[in-house]
Formats: structure tokens, sequence, C-alpha cells
């Protein structure tokens, strides 16, 4: 149920209150006085005193992210465990926006929609495949490192959502999770969290499910308020997605490319409903290009394949779209300074991450 006396807050104070309730769900996870430990040296690390959490405020995301790493350190299923404790109502006013939503679909939608509420690491993007909606997580450039956890991140956060909204008439057999890397040690978390068919190695990170759910009223929905906590919302971020930046436009679409192939310079512009002058104007004026956007969203991918999955380097190529290993290569240590192979066997003896 929405809280009482629901006022119109900045950006910044809705980001806070959202940060701390993450923080507070964190601690609750941490059950021996060592763990709260590590937490509390993680907050003090990360420029958050108590007096902040206790009222919510001065708190920003950039800070939870340092606390994140620091505890993911001692504890690497934090992430699992967290979302498996969250409530909508931790999301504040996009929050209540959600749970009055008159259908699952719509309410998942406006979660997306905002989600630079929530979180500044990632965005989720939700197709529909025939009978089955599928649901990724797009990494934002300066968190492509982190694959592993945003994907985490995400498709508990999704499940959980769609728990909260469906209720106990959810039938985990029909739903199914994947995961682009192998198993963890911490493997039987990811079972106790979905109480669905969990697959790592797979293709892609991405939680799927029968689209029919999307169209299941949901039982708190109230029209009236959702469009109030909507309008807030907008006052908040603006339209959501069409406020976006031409380079965060063309790199979600990068990234969420069908298969392995990378859209051409027109074919984007045809996906974006520009022309492929328009589209190359625009990027011009924000001091970049397509060619360059290509590179980066294919480096980036290229560092998370070979440090977090077991792909040959022939491999990877293949999922970025070039026709042999060696062209991969080049680019690879032009970018980088250094071959996959030796940033792979660096990783793998334990050296610091590119």
């Amino acid at each position: 149920m929405i809280e009482r006396g629901i006022t119109m807050e900045s950006r910044r104070a809705e980001k806070s209150k959202i940060t701390a309730n993450w923080i507070m769900r964190m601690r609750e996870c941490l059950s021996d006085s060592d763990q709260q430990r590590y937490l509390s040296d993680a907050l003090l690390s990360a420029g958050i005193t108590e007096g902040d959490l206790a009222e919510r405020r001065n708190i920003q995301q950039q800070q939870l992210d340092r606390a994140l790493q620091l505890v993911l350190r001692k504890v690497p299923d934090i992430s699992l465990r967290m979302f498996s404790r969250a409530e909508l109502s931790d999301l504040g006013v996009m929050g209540y926006a959600a749970i009055n939503s008159d259908t699952v679909g719509r309410a998942m939608r406006f979660l997306y929609q905002y989600h630079e509420l929530t979180s500044d690491r990632y965005v989720d993007t939700m197709t529909i495949e025939g009978d089955f909606a599928r649901v990724s997580p797009l990494p934002r450039m300066a968190h492509m490192h982190d694959f592993r956890n945003i994907a985490e991140d995400s498709l508990a956060g999704n499940w959980r959502t769609l728990g909260l909204l469906i209720g106990d008439s959810l039938d985990p057999t029909k739903a199914s999770v994947n995961f682009d890397f192998q198993a963890p040690d911490y493997e039987a978390t990811f079972y106790e969290v979905f109480n669905c068919p969990v697959n790592f190695n797979a293709d892609r990170n991405e939680l799927i499910f029968p689209a029919a759910w999307l169209q299941r009223p949901i039982a708190s929905g109230n029209q009236t308020m959702a469009d109030v906590c909507t309008a807030m919302c907008e006052r908040l971020l603006g339209a959501g997605e069409a406020s976006r930046s031409t380079q965060q436009v063309v790199r979600r679409l990068l990234l969420s490319r069908p298969g392995r192939r990378m859209y051409r310079l027109e074919e984007a512009a045809a996906e974006l409903n520009l022309s492929t002058a328009q589209l190359r104007k625009r990027l011009y004026r924000a001091g970049t290009s397509y060619k360059k956007l290509v590179l980066e969203i294919r480096m980036a991918l290229a560092r998370h394949y070979l440090e977090d999955t077991n792909l040959a380097i022939q491999e990877i190529a293949y999922l970025l779209d070039y026709s042999q290993a060696a062209p991969f290569s080049r680019a690879f240590k032009s970018y980088y300074g250094q071959s996959p192979e030796l940033a792979r066997e660096a990783t793998l003896h334990g050296g610091a991450k590119m």
C-alpha cells in the first residue's frame, strides 16, 4: 500500500532514499558479526555515515557501487540475497507507480523507463519473441567491466518483481534464467533465489517467462494513483527514454542487437527512425561517430568474454561480428595495448582486470 503523505522530492533526494533502502536490505542479509563489520568498513570507505543512512539523505549511487564492490569481495552472493528480500516500496515513488499499475506488463515497462532512479550501472530491456518475454540487462559504459554482478542484480530483481506483482499464482516451472558465465562457488544461492530452472554458460544473460504473464491484472492496481506517481517520476527525470542522449540510445541498440551481428549505420538509423545523415550528424555534434561507438561496444564485450567466460578467442571474435580471429586480435591489441591471449592469461593468474 502507498504511504501517506508522499510528497514531491528532488531527483537527488529520491535517488538517495532508494540507495539507502538498498543498503538496509544489504544489512539485513549479513547474518554474522564479521559480515556486518565488512559492511561497516565498506560504508566508511564509501563515505556513507550512519546518520545519512538513518535519514536516507546525501547518499549517491556511486557510493553504493563502491560499498557493494567491497562487500562482494567477502560475501560474493550478497547481490542475489539482497534482491530476495526486496520490496517494490524500496523503489520509492516509481515502486508505488508499479504497484498501482493495472497490469504486470505496464508495471514492468514503467520500472524500465525510470530505471535511472534505482541504479546508475545498467538498464533493463524486454523483448517479446513468440509466446515468451525475455528480459536482459544492458550495462552502462562506465560499468561494462561488471557484467556478472549486473546480470545477478538485474535478473534477481526482475524475478523478485514478477513474484511480487503476480503473487502465489506465479508458476516457476514455466520460467527460466540464463547466465553467460560458468557456475560460481556460490551456485547454491542461485537455486535458492530463483525457484525456476537456472542455466549457466548460456549465450546471454536473460530471464525468460510466458508473455501472457504481462497481461495479468495487479490486484492492488489504482490507475489514479499510478497516474499521480507517473507524473512525479516525469518531473524527476523527464519523459524517460526520450530524454537520453543519442550516444546512450545507440549504445543500448548495439548491446541489444539480435544474434551476433552488429547493426550497420544504415540499419541503426532505421531502428531509431532517423536518416543516416541525421544519425551521423547527431553523433558528430556529440563528439563521436558510429564507428567509434561500435568499437567501444565490441571491446567492452570482448573484455567481458575474456575475463568471465571460457570462450575461445575464435568464438569471441565470431560473437563480436568479426569474420576471423586475426582482425579481432589486432583491434583488441590496438585498443587495450595487449593481445587477447595475454589479457586472459593475466586474469587467470590473478592479475588486475583491465
